[in-house]
């Protein structure tokens, strides 16, 4: 579940564990769940029951459809990642690289990479004593904002599991940030402001992203991320129908996790407490 969970770390349930034994999983929820043959293990529900669930190029498609996150989804298991990122006072973009999903925790050696194409920027702009204008370039799209005097403004951009997403708004406090994910929100809107379908074909680089404000703002801080980049079971399988008692669970770096692609879907009885949100 890394880079959210590490080693050493301590999960707490909610107020009351034992009403979890009664609600019915959601999908990006963590739960702690007991896996055949071993004790406990804390997953993600990617696959509710009566579900066809596949990876499909990295994304999580659950019948014949992409399942797109929703900003806090996004914040909660994107990675931050190094990148040639041109950042001025006037703009911020990322520059044309590969990205792979890889990260500084993982320490395991000859293991195969794979290209992320879910690749975006989270900024943080700060506007004087006029109106400002934001504007995002995001692949073939180009986004406006208008932004009060006095403010501090977050914005999210990027390429997302099929699709073209942005968001703005306005940061009334300084962020909850942790040295192992600096430059990540604590708290976001529910919904995105602009979502298309991104119709680039399979193994194309990541969309272009481009943050540029006008004169009377300025950027305050740029930080590149990608998305959880799925990868099929050891043995090839990609797709599963899950029976009306199963989940499908997996973890936040799926070159490093043993999940359902090893154990395969998993009873209701297995999911045993639900693990809040911490951010």
């Amino acid at each position: 579940m890394a880079p959210g969970l590490m080693p050493g770390d301590v999960v707490t349930t909610g107020w009351l564990p034992a009403a979890d034994l009664l609600r019915r999983p959601r999908r990006f929820e963590c739960w702690i769940v007991v896996p055949p043959g071993r004790g406990s293990a804390i997953k993600r529900v990617a696959g509710l029951p009566l579900e066809a669930v596949e990876i499909r190029a990295g994304d999580l498609v659950v019948n014949e459809a992409v399942v797109r996150k929703d900003p806090a989804e996004l914040v909660e298991v994107a990675i931050p990642v190094t990148l040639p990122l041109d950042v001025g006072r006037r703009h911020a973009r990322i520059g044309a690289a590969e990205v792979l999903d890889d990260d500084a925790f993982a320490t395991e050696v000859n293991r195969p990479l794979e290209a992320v194409r879910d690749v975006g920027l989270m900024t943080v702009l700060q506007t004087a004593t006029a109106a400002a204008r934001a504007t995002v370039v995001l692949g073939d799209a180009t986004l406006h904002w208008r932004l009060p005097p006095q403010a501090r403004i977050r914005l999210i951009a990027g390429r997302l599991d099929g699709h073209l997403v942005a968001v703005a708004w306005r940061d009334s406090a300084a962020a909850t940030v942790t040295d192992r994910r600096p430059g990540f929100p604590g708290a976001v809107p529910a919904a995105w402001s602009f979502a298309e379908p991104c119709h680039e074909p399979p193994g194309a680089a990541a969309s272009r992203c481009e943050v540029h404000v006008s004169d009377t703002a300025a950027i305050d801080e740029a930080v590149a991320w990608r998305d959880v980049h799925l990868r099929p079971a050891a043995d090839g399988t990609t797709s599963w129908r899950l029976d009306g008692e199963s989940f499908l669970m997996l973890g936040d770096f799926p070159s490093g996790s043993i999940d359902s692609r090893t154990w395969g879907p998993l009873p209701a009885a297995a999911l045993r407490y639900r693990v809040p949100r911490s951010r």
